[in-house]
């Protein structure tokens, strides 16, 4: 019996533990190089919490968009680009050892990606082709993640509505909140 309540609070803590992500934004107002990433308040009317980045890998030494670090809650990985010319493929890792893939759907089509833990497969799908504001995830079986600027037309704020189950892992989630924030934004 004590084994059983231990798994259970275990669990529990764990669901618990799991933040919510609510908005992604641009560390400069001219750049979108580095980002601050924000979890949900635990209470209405209070400021969400700081929980992470995203940043450029080589920040200050060359022009390349090909490799990317981010770090949730001292959580550190990486995202690369999986061959140096073509952007239709990339790979997320933690330092836990977590590896998501993110390919598209279609060749040569950025509107619409799936991504995958090789337990999970989702679809990101931009809601519009000819405009990148607003994306989206809608899972029959684990739920919703939906992105938008908080400004039309101005990518430097992203609100986060993550309505996912908690099967989906956090590397998953941040792999889409680094998809929708790179092709939504002018690089260079």
């Amino acid at each position: 019996m004590r084994i059983i309540l231990a798994i259970v609070f275990t669990g529990l803590f764990n669901v618990s533990s799991a933040q919510i992500l609510s908005t992604i934004s641009s560390r400069w107002s001219d750049s979108f190089v580095e980002w601050d990433i924000f979890s949900a308040a635990e209470l209405e009317g209070e400021d969400e919490p700081y929980y992470g980045e995203l940043k450029l890998r080589w920040l200050n030494i060359r022009d390349d968009f090909s490799e990317w670090t981010f770090e949730l809650e001292d959580r550190p990985g990486t995202i690369r680009q999986k061959w140096k010319t073509d952007p239709t493929q990339w790979e997320l890792r933690t330092y836990e050892g977590d590896v998501v893939t993110m390919k598209t759907a279609w060749s040569n089509d950025l509107s619409e990606w799936r991504i995958t833990d090789n337990n999970i497969a989702l679809t990101l799908k931009s809601r519009w082709t000819n405009q990148l504001d607003e994306w989206l995830v809608e899972d029959p079986n684990r739920g919703r993640f939906y992105m938008y600027t908080l400004y039309t037309g101005d990518p430097r704020d992203w609100a986060i509505e993550d309505n996912l189950s908690s099967d989906v892992s956090e590397a998953m989630k941040m792999a889409m909140v680094f998809l929708v924030t790179f092709l939504s934004t002018p690089k260079g």
